[in-house]
C-alpha cells in the first residue's frame, strides 16, 4: 500500500501538512490550558474567539477544495498538496473547535454546528480509509482487465454455451436461455454496496435438496426433471445421463465449463462495482454534510455577533 498513488498524498513532501497540523494543535493546547478567564473557558473570551476564527477559515479553506481540485489550470499548488492539507488540517479542526468551546455544549445553533463538523470531519476518515484500501482490492480483484472486458467476455461465454445448448436439444437450450436471463450484474444500490448474492448459490442449495431426495428415494427411477429452475442441477442431471453418449457427455462437460467460467466472472465483476461503490457512496454524506456545516457555521457567526 504504501507504493500506492492513493497513500501518497498522506506523506506528501515529508509528511509537511502532518507536521503543521500537530503544531497547530500544540500551540492550542498550550495556550489554552494556560489561559486562564474568570469565567471559565468559553467561545465568547479573547481566545475562543480566536480559536473560532481559525476553525471557521479552516472550515471555508477546507470547502474550497472541492473547488480547487476540479481546476487542473489552477498554479496555487498540486492537486497532491491540496489533498494532504485537506486531510491534516481537517482532522486538526477537531482540536481548535473543541477547545474554541470550551466543552461547553448544549441544544443550540453552536453545537449543531460543532456536531455537523465532526460528522463531516469522520465522513472524511472513512473516505481516507476507503481510498487507501480499495485499489489495492480492486486490483487483486480484476487484475489488468477492466469491468467492460470482462463483461464483453461473460457474453461471449453466454454465445459458447448457447451454440453448445444447441446441439444438445431444445430443453438444454431453454435452461440456458433462462440462466442468462437471470444474471445479475451491478443490480440495486444495497447489491452495489455489499454486493449481490453470487451466481450459483441458490442452485447449491436447491442441489441439496434435490440430492437429499434422491437419497431417500434411492431405489426410485424418475427421470430427471428438465424444468428445473436451476440450471446447474439440470446440467449434474445431463452429465448423470450422458454415459449412453461419449459425445454426449464431452458437450455436457463443455457446458458445466463455461457456465462456471462465466459465473466467476460475474462475480468478479460484480466484486468490482461493489469496491468501486464503497470507494464512493462517503461523498453522498460528506458533500452535503459540509454544505450543511457552512449554512450552520454561518447562523453560529450572525447569532454570536447580534447576541453576544
Amino acid at each position: 500500500m504504501a507504493s500506492t498513488p492513493h497513500g501518497s498524498f498522506l506523506r506528501y513532501e515529508g509528511y509537511r501538512y502532518l507536521k503543521f497540523a500537530s503544531l497547530l494543535c500544540i500551540l492550542s493546547i498550550v495556550v489554552y490550558w494556560l489561559h486562564d478567564p474568570q469565567d471559565g473557558p468559553n467561545g465568547g473570551t479573547w481566545l475562543g474567539y480566536t480559536l473560532g476564527t481559525i476553525g471557521a477559515l479552516l472550515i471555508a479553506w477546507l470547502a474550497w477544495l472541492g473547488i480547487r481540485k476540479r481546476r487542473y489550470s489552477s498554479t496555487l499548488g498540486t492537486v497532491k498538496g491540496w489533498l494532504s492539507a485537506h486531510v491534516y488540517l481537517g482532522l486538526a479542526l477537531i482540536t481548535v473547535a473543541t477547545l474554541h468551546t470550551g466543552f461547553q455544549f448544549g441544544w443550540n445553533i453552536h453545537t449543531a454546528a460543532y456536531v455537523l463538523m465532526s460528522a463531516v470531519v469522520l465522513s472524511g476518515i472513512f473516505g481516507i480509509a476507503a481510498y487507501a484500501r480499495m485499489p489495492t482490492l480492486i486490483t487483486k480483484n480484476i487484475g489488468d482487465s477492466d469491468r467492460e472486458a470482462l463483461i464483453d467476455e461473460v457474453l461471449d461465454l453466454n454465445q459458447q454455451a448457447l451454440k453448445i445448448a444447441d446441439q444438445m436439444g431444445p430443453e438444454v437450450h431453454r435452461i440456458l436461455v433462462r440462466s442468462a436471463e437471470r444474471m445479475r450484474i451491478g443490480g440495486g444500490l444495497r447489491d452495489q454496496l455489499f454486493g449481490p448474492l453470487p451466481p450459483g448459490q441458490r442452485v447449491i442449495d436447491e442441489l441439496r435438496k434435490v440430492l437429499a431426495d434422491k437419497q431417500r428415494a434411492a431405489t426410485s427411477t424418475r427421470a430427471f426433471d428438465p424444468n428445473s429452475s436451476s440450471t446447474v442441477i439440470f446440467m449434474a442431471g445431463e452429465l448423470a445421463q450422458a454415459g449412453k453418449s461419449a459425445e454426449s457427455a464431452e458437450k455436457a462437460r463443455q457446458l458445466m465449463e463455461l457456465i462456471s467460467r462465466r459465473n466467476a466472472l460475474i462475480t468478479r465483476i460484480n466484486r468490482d462495482i461493489t469496491l468501486h461503490a464503497q470507494m464512493q457512496i462517503w461523498l453522498y454524506f460528506h458533500v452535503p454534510l459540509t454544505v450543511a456545516l457552512l449554512a450552520a457555521l454561518t447562523a453560529h457567526i450572525i447569532a454570536v455577533f447580534i447576541y453576544w
